[in-house]
């Protein structure tokens, strides 16, 4: 059996049998439970329904090329038959030389068969069975490793929201901190006549706003852990939580160039992008079956030679196989003279099934390109981000403290540190969303270009 064959039933059982990081922590309950990247993948790959899916169709699809093989070898039937006769049991009268010849009926009869088949020639059928059914095994191959990386890609840019709606509650609710302490201080000096009533209520209004855009926050953070677990195929309702610590929370300058020269040009990319990502080489793989079902169409067209042999025994008595029975050989030989058009319609059938492949690979080579350029206008808008982001949060950060000095001297107004509260969250935010955009974008373009792999690095 071919290498590809083994290598299936091997990943098959793996991928069955592989045991899940966190599969004790998310079956318990009552308890808050805590995941790494890496849990979160792992539990996915156990539990999607597509990835399970993809290991039923391999399983088929090895089957097939098994089947494929055996044509190779000769074909055995055995067969055993007894008869015996319930009426008109007469005495036999047999003529021999003229003389007849009294016997006692004989009832039962018995008779045995064994035949073995060869096929020597078909046209080179059984040569396309196999390797249209082999390359079938390695579609299959590729389609395993395509849905283990995609569930891993979808899971990881989930895991990436997690941290990035959990970084903006963290964010409002220090900025909730700052405004309750302002508005503390605002009362302390309303209480002493140092302050309007329209300062102390303006601070009180900013306050409540600011708990609505932490309640927000906190919605969507748990939104996105709903949509991880539901990812992950386990109960979105238990109580999780999920590690930051395996991504960075920051990306430096150094971080951006160094990716860069990791992923090369954009043409550079897609030219290892269609050397190395499975869903292409198994839409090539099924191009190529699609190609050997062709030439087994023809096979229509040529002489089939098979060698035949066996053993046939018939007997009145359940004796004498060496005297009754007799061995055979011979060679049969069929030659298609006329079939009603039913090879050339099998070739046309084939040919068709042919062109959707390969233009179902140009589509997906297409598609391969799109992603790639999408993924690096994406990289290319985080990256922007980065720098805008990082500017405005220096600049507001300074500003906001020299605002509160200032209010506290008594040398600005309630309403110009609001402004500079204001845009020092949004700074903040900012701040976040183009991190874990830039994350997000990188993870992309390591999936559209081929270097995604289902671990964290």
């Amino acid at each position: 059996m071919r290498t590809s064959l083994i290598l299936l039933v091997t990943s098959i059982l793996i991928g069955l049998t592989h045991p899940v990081v966190g599969q004790q922590t998310w079956s318990q309950s009552g308890e808050q439970l805590r995941y790494t990247l890496d849990d979160c993948i792992a539990i996915a790959l156990q539990r999607n329904i597509d990835v399970r899916q993809v290991y039923a169709s391999s399983q088929a699809a090895a089957a097939n090329l098994t089947q494929a093989f055996g044509q190779y070898l000769p074909a055995a039937n055995f067969g055993f038959n007894y008869n015996r006769q319930l009426t008109n049991l007469r005495e036999q009268i047999s003529i021999v030389n003229g003389v007849p010849i009294r016997g006692e009926p004989l009832p039962n009869t018995y008779s045995a068969n064994l035949n073995v088949g060869w096929t020597l020639f078909n046209g080179f059928r059984r040569e396309a069975d196999y390797d249209a059914a082999s390359s079938a095994v390695s579609a299959a191959e590729a389609d395993i490793l395509f849905q283990r990386l995609a569930i891993a890609f979808n899971v990881t840019r989930a895991y990436i929201d997690v941290l990035r709606t959990e970084q903006v509650v963290r964010a409002r609710s220090e900025n909730l901190s700052l405004s309750r302490a302002t508005f503390e201080r605002v009362k302390a000096l309303y209480d002493n006549g140092r302050a309007p009533i329209t300062q102390l209520t303006s601070q009180e209004t900013e306050v409540a706003n600011q708990e609505v855009a932490v309640v927000q926050a906190e919605n969507d953070h748990d939104l996105a852990k709903v949509n991880l677990l539901t990812l992950m195929n386990v109960d979105p309702t238990q109580n999780a939580t999920f590690d930051p610590a395996v991504l960075p929370s920051e990306a430096t300058s150094l971080q951006v160039e160094e990716f860069r020269t990791t992923i090369g040009s954009e043409q550079q990319s897609i030219d290892r992008a269609m050397a190395s990502r499975p869903d292409v080489r198994a839409a090539q793989d099924r191009e190529e079956a699609a190609q050997a079902t062709v030439t087994s169409a023809t096979a229509g067209y040529y002489p089939t030679l098979q060698a035949t042999g066996g053993y046939v025994w018939r007997n009145f008595e359940f004796s004498n196989f060496d005297n009754q029975g007799q061995w055979f050989v011979g060679l049969n030989l069929q030659m298609p003279v006329f079939d009603q058009f039913r090879t050339n319609q099998q070739i046309a059938s084939a040919t068709f099934q042919h062109t959707q492949r390969s233009l179902e690979v140009a589509r997906l080579e297409q598609q391969l390109r799109q992603n790639v350029r999408s993924a690096y206008l994406q990289l290319r808008t985080a990256e922007r981000n980065l720098d805008i982001t990082e500017r405005a949060l220096r600049t507001a950060q300074l500003n906001f403290d020299a605002m509160q000095e200032r209010f506290t001297v008594g040398g600005a107004q309630l309403v110009e540190v609001q402004q500079a509260n204001f845009q020092l969250i949004t700074a903040r935010i900012n701040r976040v969303t183009a991190v874990y955009g830039y994350l997000d974008a990188r993870t992309f373009v390591e999936f559209a270009t081929g270097l995604f792999t289902e671990s964290v690095k």
